[in-house]
């Protein structure tokens, strides 16, 4: 499969998902489901994120990150907490979550969002 590029001149309202690799400079307001996403500095994403393999993060995100690995780049900001198997983040990562190691990564909800406290709301 290829790999989608949302440019930096779009932005999406609403949910995404992709059965390949997405690459996203512009915006999501919503949830993205898709093998692997990589957030680049000028990505911004309001959502959840499910990948079934690979998160890599330079730009971007609040809510909450679910993916096999995820890699936080020195240039990140995200707030939400972090599903994973595998995590790396770089020296100089703005984070603000919790890193939690789940066999079962994929099983979040969308629309399902963690507030500060741990607890899940419904909405966006």
């Amino acid at each position: 499969m290829g790999e989608t590029i949302i440019s930096t001149d779009l932005t999406i309202i609403g949910n995404v998902t992709s059965k390949g690799n997405v690459k996203l400079d512009g915006k999501i307001r919503g949830d993205i489901h898709c093998a692997s996403l990589v957030v680049s500095e000028s990505g911004d994403i309001d959502g959840g994120i499910i990948a079934n393999n690979e998160v890599i993060v330079l730009g971007k995100v609040v809510g909450t990150i679910r993916g096999k690995r995820v890699m936080l780049h020195a240039t990140a900001r995200v707030e939400g907490d972090i599903y994973h198997q595998g995590i790396g983040i770089e020296m100089g990562t703005r984070y603000d979550g919790s890193l939690r190691w789940t066999e079962d990564f994929a099983t979040y909800q969308p629309g399902m969002r963690s507030s500060a406290n741990g607890e899940m709301s419904v909405g966006l």
